[in-house]
């Protein structure tokens, strides 16, 4: 059984050896590289400017205002225009995200139509023109109009008046877009605007919007990618690719071979040192019989 000296002494010369695996952990994950989250790619929002929203309304409609029946007309005020057969809104501006495909373009300007000597009085105004993001848009308009009796029925602000069909939602790239021929029908509402002269689901004439996307690419808009150019016959010689050698961790390598270094050498030092002691106590052990054996034959 060890002596307490020695047990003592095995502690004192063990420390260094636990102080030195301690280290060996301890690095490791100080140097672990640290995690990075993906962070989703920001879609960002198109910006939208310089629209114009080409649309006829209904042609029969303006064939019996402008007729001998209604003996009316129309006027376009506030930055509303006419060129036959449209009624043109111009400078128009809004937003498209183009991670959802929906989006608005607001419009001013005003039409005014007039007949059967001021009986038959409405007014659209203001439109906006709301993508849906599923292959759908819609036409709203601040609504004013007579019933058949010339009593005010409809005075609305912002009124769905008709829906409208896309063939495909707008590419998000920087530059002009042009929507042509959208198909659109009167909703409900559209035709309460009318004075009851059309039904709800009747076809009205087709709408074209055009309008320029800006600040898509610094937005992180969904931006079709250049097809890249071939290389030229002469440009044969390619750079070679570094790929950077692993990162080791030397340190933790480092201390784990100073820790079983002083390890081995502390057990090498317990096992050593008690050899020479029990080699002692044998000699010692003979030199008292050769002292006995000695006095025996003296005597």
């Amino acid at each position: 059984m060890a002596s307490p000296q020695a047990t003592r002494g095995v502690t004192r010369t063990l420390l260094p050896a636990v102080f030195a695996t301690a280290l060996l952990v301890s690095p490791s994950s100080a140097l672990a590289s640290p995690e990075t989250d993906d962070q989703p790619a920001d879609t960002g929002i198109c910006q939208i400017e310089n629209a114009e929203l080409q649309w006829g309304l209904k042609e029969s409609f303006r064939s019996y205002i402008s007729g001998s029946i209604a003996n009316g007309s129309w006027e376009t005020a506030d930055g509303a225009d006419y060129q036959t057969p449209h009624f043109i809104w111009s400078e128009g501006t809004g937003t498209y995200d183009p991670a959802t495909g929906m989006g608005s373009v607001s419009f001013t300007g005003t039409v005014a139509f007039s007949g059967h000597d001021g009986v038959l009085d409405m007014t659209i105004a203001n439109p906006t023109f709301e993508f849906e993001g599923d292959g759908n848009a819609a036409l709203a308009l601040d609504t004013k109009s007579n019933d058949m009796e010339g009593n005010l029925a409809v005075d609305e602000q912002q009124q769905w008046v008709a829906e409208v069909s896309l063939d495909e939602q707008p590419e998000a790239a920087d530059g002009p877009v042009e929507l042509a021929d959208m198909p659109s029908v009167l909703t409900n509402s559209g035709a309460a605007a009318f004075a009851g002269f059309y039904e709800a689901g009747v076809d009205l004439d087709p709408l074209a919007l055009n309008f320029d996307f800006v600040d898509c690419d610094a937005h992180g808009g969904a931006v079709a990618a250049d097809t890249p150019e071939p290389p030229a016959a002469e440009e044969v010689a390619q750079e070679p690719t570094i790929i950077p050698a692993p990162t080791i961790p030397w340190l933790p390598i480092a201390l784990g071979g100073l820790a079983l270094l002083v390890i081995g050498l502390t057990i090498g030092v317990f096992i050593g040192g008690r050899k020479p002691a029990a080699q002692h106590r044998k000699r010692h052990s003979v030199d008292q019989s050769d002292i006995h054996e000695l006095i025996g034959d003296q005597r």
